[in-house]
């Protein structure tokens, strides 16, 4: 028999998985800490070993057909070759590495061509078309994350000061000023620059409660940040070669979670693009070993 290993090394944990190919069956599960090699490469490193002695222990390694794992922040730190290498001298295993986010583009799609879009505490939009990948976005909190929960955040303050410049109180100002902690509009902008990226995306979901509860100005923020997001989807499927994939896979908190959100955003896309199907990713990323062999066979060829 078969295996496949597939590790989603995220910035929050790491989830390896053995899987059998003939049937497809879940051998074994294990979790670890966390997986950013650019926040922490030694400890990250040791967190991947970790998880990978847990896996590879009670299987022959002759019987272990690949190792793939997908790395938050391996493309901005460049060491897929190097951690490449160290797996496998580890354990002599078949072995690649690519990005977390490729990772979920294989498992999403079952490693078919099309779309990926992540909309987290950050966003990015991915696609891919017979080996050829494309980005949009993903340019980091202050450059880009459209539609990502920092984006909504940073919208929300925004409305508040638009509306304050202009010698109005918006339906945001005293919610999100309770939410800071402060007393004025100037205290909640200086709160904002003091606190981190994930403290200020969590202020999404007080903007997404108050959208449930029908404030306006809180459905306006999400349904603008969905639709610069969906726009992202539409730059990224028009560089796609004639026929274009249809498939597109949704994913991140956002999305899965806030309804408006993905609503405004298909709702957007399907009114330019009404030929895309959309998915959701229903298992762990670490899943993505089993369609492995889809890209490999076009590497190939």
């Amino acid at each position: 028999m078969t295996y496949l290993i597939g590790v989603d090394c995220g910035g929050t944990h790491i989830v390896g998985q053995t899987w059998s190919t003939s049937p497809e069956h879940l051998v074994q599960s294990v979790t670890g800490g966390p997986g950013n090699v650019v926040l922490d490469y030694t400890g990250a490193i040791a967190n991947l070993t970790g998880v990978l002695d847990q896996l590879v222990a009670p299987i022959p390694a002759d019987q272990v057909g690949l190792i793939l794992i997908g790395i938050a922040g391996i493309e901005t730190a460049g060491h897929a070759d190097e951690i490449q290498q160290l797996v496998n001298q580890r354990y002599q295993i078949k072995t690649r590495v690519i990005s977390d986010a490729k990772l979920a583009l294989l498992n999403g799609l079952a490693g078919a061509d099309g779309l990926l879009v992540i909309a987290g505490t950050g966003s990015v939009v991915y696609g891919r078309q017979t080996g050829h990948f494309l980005r949009v976005g993903g340019w980091g909190y202050v450059l880009g994350d459209e539609g990502s929960a920092y984006d909504i955040s940073k919208r929300a303050l925004k409305q508040i000061l638009t509306r304050t410049d202009a010698g109005q109180t918006s339906q945001l100002t005293k919610p999100l000023l309770a939410q800071l902690d402060v007393s004025s509009v100037p205290s909640a902008v200086q709160r904002f620059y003091a606190q981190n990226r994930q403290t200020n995306a969590q202020l999404a979901q007080l903007i997404a409660s108050l959208a449930d509860q029908g404030n306006s100005e809180a459905i306006a923020v999400l349904v603008a940040s969905a639709q610069a997001l969906a726009q992202q989807v539409i730059t990224l499927y028009q560089r796609f070669e004639t026929p274009r994939p249809q498939n597109i896979v949704l994913s991140g908190s956002v999305l899965q979670h806030n309804q408006l959100v993905r609503e405004a955003l298909t709702t957007a896309i399907h009114q330019v693009i009404p030929t895309l199907k959309f998915n959701d990713i229903t298992t762990n990323n670490a899943h993505a070993a089993l369609y492995w062999h889809c890209w490999a066979q076009e590497e190939n060829n």
